[in-house]
């Protein structure tokens, strides 16, 4: 047994029963005194051959030990009852041992000891009591058996009034001790209950910042993650059945570029508002990453729902959304895949609701795509394609042709410019068709740019250093450029490297691109220009441009879309816009050239028109250097 377990008498005590505690634990460790000393001495007179303290102090041995005993079998909230008991027994105790020897030395010492433990346990008022009965008991046995000493009487009293005294002392202390431990107990306590609630908050704090959105309030990736996996676990019967749709909204930078963050922002939380207040309460929506959002919707085999619920879904995130005083139109592309019937692992289901809202956003944008089994080839077709144009970079498989631009009233080279072919070692020729729209959804049109641009500017140096006269040759660039930091630095890199000169390149950059941010596009050009380096605006006529925009941009020429010259004389709409373009960039003072004349017609017209620098088969295809140089150059 521990010593402490013995000391409690085997009970547990909570904080607010301290006092009960330490009163038992020193009544316990009294009686335990009384006990061992007790048996000593009755041990003692019974070696002496006094049977008479023999018995006395003998049977005072045993009610300490059935003190004791009693103490842990009746239970802590019985503990009065008992000292009540055990006085009275003392008491008799007492009473007939002094009555037995009146000469007997320790009955002070036992009636200290009965007060004593009475104190411990109960109060000072019971210690007294038994003093006051005791002292009265000593002067009446006293008077009794004829002893009228007073000196005697108070040998006897002396040492209890005394121990009353001193015990009185002692629970004014010990009442004191135990208050100022118990405000103690109190104060550690409200400590440790307000730590511990802040602790909480802090963990309710941290586990909402990993697991949610702090913008929208949305549950984000992590969440998303724990939360499909869930679902699919719990479906230990394959009776679920739910739909994963991957939102993406729309040309959501030109939000950020054009007004700022915080409208993007705003963008954002009125959209996830949105949605929350259109799907059902066990649907599960988050967001994902900066403008794209999943949500989980059960539909139990109707997919006649998932329909209605996407083609909602796009119809309130189209609703205008005021800004200060801007009105913003944004759209949404969304990709869905469902359980179990595309997979019934989670990867695989955000895997191919991603790959159907890209093609979702192939097809125009604003719509809302089914996973099908042709995605996956297609975008392993794609990965695929994207590796072989790494591959063809790193082999040197591009090859360079040149189309030269002519001026119809003198017959005369006015520009060439420069068109890629891959030749693949195993597939044969690749037309810029086939690879370089996903050269510029892959970004790897940046470094393919970059290869096409050294190449052919290392070729004007040769030409240049043969002698021979060449007017500029312009270069197709994805405005991808325009985003990436340090694009004019690596241009003018590129011009020292090959010893090119500005004044012999142009660059040929799509409308509708340049209009995507036209502030920041602006700003670039314009340093690309003032390297002498000239700017045309490839396929006029097939984005949105406007008029004001146009007359900002730092452009030198216009250059009018194929699709428009091809019909040109069969539709009346295309005749009208091509004319519409010539006038605009001639008004301006803008170069136009229209791409692919192939007929006397479609030149005559341009001709009558004002229109007066073209390319196409009716003068020359593209052609590599060699024949470049034998057919054009050298005549």
């Amino acid at each position: 047994m521990q010593l402490n377990d013995f000391l409690r008498c085997g009970y547990t005590f909570t904080s607010d029963e301290y006092e009960l505690e330490t009163r038992y634990v020193l009544t316990t460790a009294s009686l335990a005194m009384i006990s061992i000393f007790l048996s000593i001495v009755t041990l003692a007179y019974y070696l002496l051959g006094d049977y008479d303290n023999t018995l006395a102090h003998g049977i005072g041995a045993f009610l300490t030990l059935l003190s004791l005993y009693l103490a842990r079998k009746v239970g802590k909230d019985n503990y009065t009852k008992l000292v009540y008991v055990m006085t009275v027994f003392f008491l008799l105790l007492i009473m007939y041992a002094y009555y037995l020897t009146p000469e007997i030395h320790p009955v002070s010492a036992w009636i200290i000891i009965q007060i004593l433990a009475s104190f411990l346990v109960l109060n000072i008022r019971l210690g007294m009591l038994i003093a006051i009965v005791f002292s009265a008991f000593i002067v009446i046995m006293n008077l009794i058996l004829g002893y009228d000493s007073i000196e005697y009487i108070l040998l006897k009293t002396s040492p209890v009034l005394i121990g009353v005294g001193l015990i009185a002392m002692i629970e004014k202390k010990f009442l004191r001790t135990i208050y100022l431990l118990e405000e103690s107990n109190k104060y550690l306590e409200e400590r440790i209950k307000a730590r511990t609630q802040d602790i909480e908050e802090e963990k309710r704090k941290l586990d909402y910042q990993a697991h949610y959105d702090f913008l929208t309030d949305l549950p984000n990736r992590s969440k998303f993650h724990s939360e499909i996996q869930q679902w699919i676990k719990n479906d230990s019967n394959n009776r679920l059945h739910f739909s994963l749709f991957f939102i993406d909204l729309d040309r959501f930078k030109r939000v950020n570029d054009s007004l700022g963050h915080d409208a993007g922002d705003k963008v954002l939380q009125v959209v996830a508002t949105r949605v929350k207040n259109v799907i059902e309460d066990d649907a599960f929506f988050s967001r994902i990453s900066g403008d794209e959002f999943t949500l989980l919707l059960l539909h139990n085999k109707d997919i006649d729902k998932v329909h209605h619920m996407a083609q909602h879904l796009i119809t309130v995130i189209e609703e205008p959304i005021v800004f200060e005083e801007n009105k913003l139109y944004i759209s949404a592309s969304i990709g869905i895949s469902c359980y179990p019937e595309n997979s019934v692992y989670y990867a695989d289901l955000i895997k191919y609701a991603d790959t159907s809202m890209f093609e979702a956003k192939k097809v125009g944008r604003g719509t809302y795509k089914f996973y099908a089994e042709e995605m996956t080839h297609k975008v392993e077709e794609i990965m695929l394609m994207e590796a072989e144009i790494h591959s063809a970079l790193d082999n040197d498989e591009l090859v360079l042709f040149y189309q030269p631009q002519i001026d119809i009233r003198t017959n005369t080279l006015i520009g060439i410019e420069v068109l890629v072919r891959w030749r693949h070692p195993t597939l044969g020729v690749f037309f810029p068709d086939s690879f370089i729209p996903l050269a510029e959804d892959t970004g790897v049109i940046i470094i393919l740019d970059y290869y096409v641009l050294r190449k052919g500017m290392k070729q004007i140096v040769s030409w240049k250093n043969k002698g021979l006269d060449i007017p500029r040759i312009s270069f197709n660039f994805s405005t991808k450029h325009l985003q990436q930091k340090g694009f004019v630095s690596v241009l003018k890199d590129l011009l020292e490297e090959t010893n090119c000169r500005g004044e012999w390149i142009e660059l040929e950059i799509t409308e509708s691109h340049i209009m995507s941010n036209i502030e920041e596009a602006i700003a670039i050009l314009d340093e690309i220009r003032k390297l002498s380096i000239t700017i045309a605006i490839d396929d006029f006529g097939i984005g949105y441009s406007s008029l004001g925009y146009l007359k900002l941009l730092p452009a030198d020429k216009l250059k009018i879309d194929k699709s428009f010259i091809s019909k040109l004389l069969e539709n009346s709409v295309d005749m009208t816009i091509s004319k519409a373009i010539i006038d605009i960039g001639n008004s301006i003072g803008l170069t136009v050239i229209a791409e692919g004349v192939e007929t006397e017609e479609q030149e005559e017209f341009l001709r009558h028109n004002g229109c007066y620098y073209v390319q196409g088969f009716l003068y020359y295809e593209a052609m590599s250097v060699t024949e470049l140089e034998q057919k054009v150059l050298n005549k």
